[in-house]
């Protein structure tokens, strides 16, 4: 049963495999609905920004993966935590990290709150699940999408990230120097953002302590067993699928501008959008565009 306006639970929804994908919701869901996937390392805690500001609680019912839902008037709040990551079940072998796996993780997160058709919103290494989701789903349950400083072409995804994320990457599989895995953790985590030393430190010890959370087996797990393919995705672009690209200028870690070229080649109803001084955390330190840009978007996908 679904909490009241006034009431928060939390459960754990089981995956195709038996997996447990951690979530917690507040209120009474309603649609329109939209879906956020954290990026690498990271949890649905790194939203709370984006999920605490009053227009998207107006506006929208909404969630995160960790996935945060809020609908109209009444707000409701869901996270769940990508596999591998935060609460959810960490799998230690690259089976546990097969591209249909991802979609039912998704998949049972919307059947355990009732979602209907919503907005997907994949930030950082959370927008290859677009890929998974429409390949692995049928009909797809999406009304649009959204990558968020992250690659919507997962075939040349490869080529918009930047030297400083290829670097904070390898050093991340490191599993024999305690020093290397710490201090790389912590330089990611101020990476992505503009100032990192004006971040709340409450905030910035959260995000590395969910990085800490993913050692590096899982860590090479995940990035041997992972492999999206792009192939029902770019059908559905050329279909009509509404899509958006969202990125901030100043992204140390991804290449926003190659993003929006490779995604020009096959989405018909595509939205570039670049947020001029934005950072990899562009919902976090531009919050008040990045959330006008998401309410227009899923405003005018759900007329």
């Amino acid at each position: 049963m679904a909490a009241s306006p006034s009431e928060s639970n939390s459960k754990f929804c089981t995956s195709s495999d038996g997996t447990l994908i951690y979530a917690e919701a507040s209120g009474t869901p309603t649609n329109p609905s939209i879906v956020f996937a954290h990026g690498f390392a990271l949890s649905g805690i790194v939203f709370d920004r984006l999920f605490a500001d009053e227009r998207m609680l107006g506006a929208l019912y909404l969630a995160s993966i960790i996935a945060c839902f809020i609908h109209m008037h009444n707000s409701l709040l869901v996270r769940y935590d990508v596999r591998g990551h935060g609460r959810s079940g960490k799998p230690t072998t690259p089976e546990g990290y097969a591209s249909a796996l991802y979609a039912a993780d998704f998949a049972a997160v919307v059947e355990g709150f009732g979602l209907h058709m919503p907005v997907f919103v994949g930030w950082s290494a959370g927008a290859p699940i677009i890929s998974d989701i429409c390949t692995h789903i049928s009909p797809v349950p999406l009304r649009g999408a959204i990558a968020m400083s992250g690659a919507l072409c997962v075939a040349t995804s490869a080529n918009t990230l930047k030297p400083k994320l290829i670097d904070l990457f390898r050093r991340m599989h490191v599993s024999d120097n305690a020093h290397t895995a710490f201090t790389t953790r912590t330089e990611f985590v101020d990476a992505c953002f503009k100032h990192p030393e004006d971040v709340p430190f409450n905030i910035k010890a959260a995000w590395v302590g969910c990085t800490v959370l993913q050692t590096p087996d899982i860590v090479s797990a995940i990035d041997t067993g992972h492999r999206p393919d792009q192939g029902r995705l770019v059908e559905l672009g050329r279909e009509g699928l509404p899509v958006m690209v969202l990125y901030g200028t100043a992204d140390e870690l991804q290449d926003g501008e190659v993003v929006a070229e490779d995604a020009g080649r096959y989405f018909r109803d595509l939205e570039v959008v670049a947020v001029e001084g934005g950072s990899h955390a562009v919902f976090y330190d531009e919050v008040d565009e990045t959330v006008g840009r998401i309410v227009g978007f899923c405003e005018r996908v759900n007329r």
